[in-house]
């Protein structure tokens, strides 16, 4: 694993500072195909993502996935793109970080797994205590199955900022999220239940039947990410105390989800590596803790704040990062 941290004066300079990281990796680093002043690519195995902003109203970041890389072709058109992202000029649908201001921004940190599955996490504090998160890579598999990397974005709805769960946002891999199109996407290939050419899933809360299409007209399914729903979730409300000394840390889990069984039927598919959903209660962001032998980063979903009066607040919800210097 990998850590770096430092500041950033709009998206462009942002992105920059990401592929210098992704790319100086010392045992796994990316691939960069491509990087001009609105477009960039990085990719490392069968995982590519692709960034697009703008440079008039760079307040949003958005995120493709594919399977592979054209030079000269637009985000949305790389080689089987998985069907999220927007197709406009100027980035506002679609899967996205929803920054809300094109800076500067107080401080980013990105954390690099190198071992089998390789990802990259990206924490940005947009201004003083207030967060977003996105990243790729690959989860940690259960069983054998062809796929695994992954992209997810942070779309904070602007009509629930003081209400963390609501269904109109999307975090991480997540379960709640409803706007098929914001969905964070993973490739997945010969589930007992695709079609030979369908690729793609989809994360949150819908069923399988409408997780849309990829950008070739395929079916996608729909997978459940526990950042913001499950057993894990719920597990992640428990407070750390001095008393108990608990530092509870719920991992992210992915979950094949079928609503055509009768009942609904849920299928173990891995988890994400070194991440996890903690209760920020006793925690500053940005605190360092220790579990065991790890040291681990936490931070808000969006900013520790819990008043109800329509601002930017995830109350005590946290996400923690396994950190190695």
């Amino acid at each position: 694993m990998a850590y770096q941290t430092g500041s950033a004066t709009d998206i462009a300079d942002l992105i920059g500072d990401l592929f210098t990281f992704a790319t100086g990796l010392t045992t796994t680093p990316w691939t960069q195909d491509e990087l001009d002043t609105l477009q960039g690519t990085l990719h490392r195995g069968d995982c590519y993502v692709t960034f697009r902003w703008d440079d008039t109203v760079e307040t949003d970041l958005g995120l493709y996935q594919s399977l592979g890389w054209t030079t000269s072709t637009a985000a949305h058109q790389m080689p089987d793109d998985s069907g999220n992202g927007d197709t406009g000029g100027v980035v506002s649908t679609g899967r996205r970080v929803t920054f809300g201001s094109a800076g500067p921004y107080t401080a980013y940190h990105f954390f690099a797994g190198e071992g089998d599955e390789p990802y990259i996490y990206v924490v940005v504090e947009v201004s003083s205590g207030v967060y977003r998160h996105f990243g790729f890579g690959n989860i940690k598999k259960f069983g054998t199955w062809t796929g695994g990397e992954f992209v997810y974005g942070h779309i904070l709805a602007t009509f629930a900022l003081d209400s963390p769960t609501s269904s109109a946002h999307q975090f991480l891999l997540d379960g709640l999220g409803s706007s098929v199109a914001d969905m964070g996407t993973m490739h997945v290939e010969d589930l007992s239940w695709q079609d030979v050419d369908e690729k793609w899933v989809v994360f949150g809360n819908t069923s399988r039947a409408n997780g849309g299409q990829d950008r070739a007209g395929e079916q996608r399914g729909v997978f459940i990410g526990t950042s913001r729903c499950g057993l894990a979730y719920y597990l992640s409300t428990i407070r750390y105390t001095e008393g108990t000394a608990l530092k509870l840390i719920t991992p992210v889990q992915v979950w094949d989800f079928d609503q055509a069984a009768a009942p609904d039927t849920y299928a173990f598919m891995g988890e994400m590596a070194d991440i996890g959903i903690v209760n920020m209660h006793a925690f500053t962001p940005g605190q360092e803790i220790t579990v065991g032998t790890d040291t681990w980063m936490v931070f808000p979903w969006v900013r520790k704040r819990y008043e109800q009066d329509d601002e930017q607040e995830s109350w005590n919800a946290g996400v923690a990062y396994k950190k190695v210097t």
